[in-house]
């Protein structure tokens, strides 16, 4: 079996440990001519018995395969205000029988996992989700947000100490109980355009793992009754990690995009965070390659160095890894997603596991 040995680093104290990926199977996604993919940047896997959510924001729609990669189902089709269609999907949430799809412009298509389409939603009037909803329960969710009442909201501007970023809403999305989550010092110091955060939830531990774009760091929040307690911030160590060399501000992305993207080239973003293990997490980064940006608006999303590092969650421990491939999500049982290939007719998703030894 093939092993992806990951590099050392951390702390002396547990220099006898070291973590290895470990591929548990392959899944090629077939493409019959009646049901070919566009493009897709997650994936959502459900188990007993497994499901695989694609959407694809290309095509708009989201297909569902099982663990041998044979198309099952197709949710949604292509469309704006009709009942049933979505408009550039990129994540799904299941959540017993129901799934939560989150579209282009903010808007969220809920529907039943055998496809009936049940309404369409978005969080109430002045917030706007960023990233995928997660669960934290059976009657909340997670997102992360901006609220556009509060203090210091847009990235034209540093932003503030009041300056939240998680939203708890209930399951209905009518109702947002309370927000939680400060932006680092390097967003309250400088008015960065790429101001996202990405989120896991440990739901039985109540335990929140953020990372921040632009940000070389792990932030660990315990989820309470009155919201979430921030814990520690763990720095990352890895040889790949690139800081912006200048302020990227929305007025470079808006008027001197030739500047903005060769910045963007070389720096490192943050792209998902993800419990491995219960006292586990990953961070994914990209380093952006040449000829990620197609054309305006448009970005070719196989372009990308991908990178990560493992922590345990105590801080005492870490681990820098280089990735497969890029990773699209993870399941209940701790398998990590990851692209292996996105050729047409040859869509590879790897699932791995990450084993810790002496």
């Amino acid at each position: 079996m093939l092993l992806l040995w990951l590099g050392c680093g951390g702390s002396s104290e547990h220099g006898s440990l070291r973590a290895v990926l470990v591929p548990v199977d392959t899944i090629h996604l077939q493409e019959p001519d009646t049901l070919f993919l566009g493009e897709f940047i997650s994936v959502t896997a459900t188990l007993d018995p497994f499901r695989l959510y694609v959407p694809d924001f290309r095509l708009s729609r989201v297909v569902v395969y099982d663990s041998l990669g044979r198309p099952l189902q197709v949710i949604g089709r292509p469309g704006f205000d009709e009942p049933g269609t979505l408009l550039r999907p990129y994540y799904v949430l299941v959540l017993g029988p129901r799934l939560y799809v989150q579209e282009a412009y903010n808007r969220i298509s809920l529907f039943t996992t055998a496809g009936e389409f049940l309404g369409r939603r978005r969080l109430p009037a002045g917030y706007d989700p960023y990233y995928p909803f997660h669960a934290l329960s059976d009657q909340r969710l997670l997102v992360v947000s901006v609220a556009y009442q509060e203090p210091c909201s847009l990235p034209t501007e540093p932003a503030c100490r009041e300056t939240r970023v998680v939203s708890e809403v209930d399951t209905s999305l009518s109702r947002v109980w309370r927000r939680w989550g400060t932006f680092p010092e390097l967003y309250q110091k400088h008015a960065l355009a790429p101001r996202q955060a990405t989120l896991d939830v440990l739901s039985q531990a109540s335990l929140v793992a953020m990372g921040y774009t632009l940000d070389p760091s792990l932030y660990l929040y315990a989820v309470t009754d009155s919201g979430g307690v921030f814990k520690r911030r763990i720095v990352l160590e890895h040889p790949a990690w690139r800081n912006p060399t200048e302020e990227m501000t929305v007025d470079l992305a808006l008027n001197h995009r030739a500047r903005w993207e060769a910045l963007m080239l070389q720096s490192s973003q943050v792209r998902g965070v993800y419990f491995v293990a219960d006292t586990l997490v990953l961070v994914h980064f990209d380093n952006l390659a040449p000829g990620y940006f197609r054309a305006p608006q448009q970005r070719d999303y196989t372009r990308v160095l991908p990178y990560g590092v493992l922590v345990s969650i105590s801080g005492t421990w870490q681990q820098a890894l280089e990735l497969p491939g890029p990773v699209l999500g993870r399941d209940e049982a701790f398998h990590l997603y990851i692209r292996l290939s996105d050729e047409p007719d040859r869509r590879l998703i790897g699932r791995f596991r990450v084993e810790v030894r002496r």
